[in-house]
């Protein structure tokens, strides 16, 4: 896989073999176009020579010379495989229900395009030059998200397939090939992962200035601390925050208020570096999924043979990213519990609150907490790990009994980064806060830059008045993401 930076932008040469995450987002976010170049051109056509070799034997091959499922008995002549192959997309296309994104169907096109460039499917490379046209022409195609199991995004797929072959007479074992893809799940996989690897980064950074905030111990990511536990996470998360705090006042020797803070900032590390150890996990494997065949039966070009397998069962991308999210589980409820503990007198020390008194004893903060909690508490729930479902074995002749409901999975991803973007944006606004009401200086060199970022999209409440709402700076965190990448040093996944 290589990308060409022109006038026009990124061109992304696609050959099934080395597919990236971040040329998933600069053709899905950012516009790329995609070529395939004549070696992947050469495979398709090879692929295609050995199903067609197989075919002109006689020999059996499911969804080429036989129907599928409670079919599978029934063969399919030579004059019956225009009609079998439209047949076959249409009685899977039962989508109704939520349409996936523009970017997640230019996603899902790519992942597709790079199955079929690998020459594993047998299809002809003119269904490759269709899907790089629907691309490079931004066509809008309406994509229906319900109704995968994880055995192939079947439903999903059709709709795809039909907006893209609709005029197209398919040859045997193309049609099935279209369906027996888990393109949806894994293209919306990866974006989720992208924007869930942001979301810690960022969530790492705000858990610095709620530290100031709190004047909490800096112990925990000193040098000791961090060396005590060999785990990458904690290792690069812990030297974050230490980074980020670089000259704050909390490192000085009578900068922190206490020996044994709650869990919630003492902990920090280990949380946070739990969840990069589990993301790292779930990039090797999504990574890989990009790569994969995820189709039945499977072409050898080197081997020139054809196999009859399972690959469409996305048992390992479910478990990717069922690891991905319950990394976010602690990394959330903690950072619910540090708002709490802002807010909370008892706790911090500062105005009941966060807001000074003027006599009226309104709440303050209390009932932004109370929402953060909230909200929270639904980002947990979306955690919960969905690898161990029992799917019905009354399918399909009973073959189709086990799901692996990948595509459930990349959607909870996606809702868990829609959730937790809110949340980290919530403790930034209530961290803020905190830090000028505790009046204590310097802050972080960052963390200082943070504050300010903050105060260009919600003010400071003095006494007497009531929180902001954090929809300003929620916006503000969405337009100026290149400024934030900036203050933590780091580059976002893009081309």
């Amino acid at each position: 896989m290589s990308m060409v930076a022109g006038k026009v932008g990124t061109t992304v040469e696609v050959t099934g073999f080395d597919l990236t995450l971040g040329e998933i987002v600069a053709v899905a976010r950012q516009g790329g176009r995609v070529a395939v170049g004549p070696a992947a051109i050469d495979r398709m056509e090879r692929g295609r020579g050995v199903l067609e070799a197989a075919v002109s034997r006689g020999e059996r091959i499911y969804g080429a010379t036989t129907s599928v499922g409670p079919k599978t008995a029934v063969s399919i002549g030579e004059a019956d495989v225009a009609e079998f192959s439209r047949r076959l997309l249409r009685t899977h296309n039962a989508g109704h229900g939520p349409l996936a994104s523009r970017e997640a169907v230019r996603a899902t096109m790519l992942v597709l395009l790079n199955a079929l460039a690998s020459g594993r499917t047998g299809v002809r490379p003119l269904l490759a030059w269709a899907i790089v046209d629907a691309i490079n022409s931004d066509r809008s195609v309406a994509m229906h998200v319900w109704g995968s199991m994880g055995q192939s995004d079947m439903s999903s797929m059709s709709d795809l397939a039909l907006a893209l072959f609709a005029d197209t007479e398919l040859a045997a074992g193309e049609a099935l090939a279209l369906l027996n893809s888990s393109a949806m799940s894994t293209a919306m996989a990866a974006l989720a992962l992208v924007d869930l690897d942001h979301l810690l980064h960022f969530s790492t950074f705000v858990s610095a200035l709620s530290m100031e905030g709190y004047a909490a111990n800096p112990s925990i990511v000193s040098p000791v601390a961090l060396e005590s536990r060999p785990l990458e996470g904690l290792r690069v998360q812990g030297q974050a925050i230490r980074d980020y705090l670089d000259g704050s006042y909390i490192l000085a020797r009578n900068g922190p208020r206490n020996l044994q803070d709650p869990l919630c900032f003492r902990s920090l590390p280990m949380v946070q570096g739990a969840a990069h150890d589990n993301l790292a996990f779930a990039r090797r494997q999504i990574e890989s999924e990009l790569n994969a065949s995820q189709g039945n039966p499977v072409i050898s070009t080197d081997r020139g043979e054809m196999a009859a397998v399972a690959n469409f069962d996305m048992v390992s991308l479910c478990m990717a990213l069922d690891v991905a999210r319950l990394g976010f589980a602690p990394l959330l409820t903690s950072s619910t519990e540090r708002v709490a503990k802002l807010v909370d007198t008892t706790w911090s020390g500062l105005a009941v609150g966060l807001i000074e008194e003027d006599g009226v004893g309104a709440p303050g903060f209390n009932g932004v907490a109370l929402f953060h909690k909230s909200i929270t508490s639904e980002a947990r729930l979306v955690t919960v790990p969905l690898a161990g479902e029992l799917a019905s074995s009354s399918h399909s002749n009973s073959v189709m009994d086990r799901a692996s409901l990948a595509a459930l999975g990349a959607r909870r991803a996606a809702e868990l980064c829609l959730l937790g973007k809110s949340i980290v944006a919530m403790e930034l606004m209530v961290a803020a806060q905190a830090v000028e009401l505790r009046g204590h200086k310097p802050l972080g060199r960052r963390t200082a830059e943070l504050l300010a970022f903050a105060r260009e999209a919600v003010p400071f409440a003095e006494a007497g008045r009531s929180p902001p709402n954090v929809q300003p700076l929620l916006d503000h965190i969405e337009t100026a993401a290149g400024r934030i990448d900036a203050l933590m040093s780091r580059r976002r996944v893009t081309a």
